[in-house]
């Protein structure tokens, strides 16, 4: 199943061009952002942050509009659980300044805090921003006939696909010859899921190497879970976090186990 983060932004693309406009995901950036083209061909920076349930995940740093590295315009949150998928649209100094606010008063609460970390943002802070389809040039009204959520699957699909034809394209470049064809991969499945995305890996219980197969990061190897792990959800926070890869990493089979409970 596709991530929770990944379905938010296919969800939000086919919203926006429903809506009069266009939108196209910045996977060169942090976050995979989306830049949208409104109704009169002006175009915005927009991060997205899906739920399905509970609370959106946000970080304390975000609270530093200079600490954007996406140069977003807006944040859009939606919510997955909701029936229809519901939208909320705030412009990026304001959530910045209500993070802001938050973490001063949680810092204040006691000694030796630091603002990095998730931050959670309830519906509460962000339902006056619901529907503001005005903020990003589209219209109020949407033409259902224009592009549906199989359209946005399909189009996902695509993408993935491309990309994993250009990694295997280059990939067999730089060795000068397609691979032979190989055995199973002996290597247990792993995933984990941090800060609205889910990551996935093979590690090898012989060397204790783990290689992100899916997600951000794919492709990168890394001498054991824990380094694996630390390397994830600091890309991810966009600061140094502090992970046991045990816990971090669960096996991607039906029962779901951490890692560690293996490894023990």
């Amino acid at each position: 199943m596709q991530d929770t983060a990944g379905r938010g932004i296919q969800a939000f693309i086919s919203e926006v061009i429903q809506r009069g406009g266009r939108a196209e995901r910045l996977e060169h950036l942090p976050r995979n952002p989306v830049q949208v083209w409104g109704v009169d061909g002006n175009s915005c920076i927009v991060r997205v942050r899906a739920k399905i349930d509970g609370d959106w995940q946000a970080r304390r740093q975000d609270a530093l509009p200079d600490a954007d590295d996406t140069g977003s315009q807006f944040w859009v949150f939606v919510d997955l659980g909701s029936t229809p998928v519901t939208y909320f649209v705030l412009p990026s100094d304001e959530v910045a300044a209500g993070i802001a606010a938050e973490v001063d008063i949680w810092m204040a609460d006691a000694r030796g805090r630091t603002r990095t970390g998730s931050h959670a943002i309830p519906l509460s802070s962000v339902a006056h921003g619901k529907d503001r389809w005005d903020l990003l040039g589209l219209t109020p009204a949407k033409d259902t006939t224009r592009y549906t959520d199989d359209d946005a699957a399909e189009a996902e699909q695509e993408r993935l696909a491309r990309n994993r034809a250009r990694k295997a394209s280059a990939a067999g470049k730089a060795r000068g010859a397609a691979e032979p064809e190989v055995a199973e991969d002996p290597r247990l499945p792993v995933l984990a899921d941090w800060d609205g995305y889910r990551v996935k890996g093979r590690f090898d219980p012989a060397t204790g190497v783990l290689e992100i197969t899916a997600g951000p990061m794919e492709g990168r190897r890394f001498p054991d879970p824990t380094t694996a792990a630390v390397a994830v959800a600091s890309y991810l926070s966009g600061d140094v976090e502090s992970c046991d890869g045990g816990m971090f990493w669960r096996l991607d089979q039906p029962e779901s186990t951490p890692l560690g409970a293996h490894l023990a």
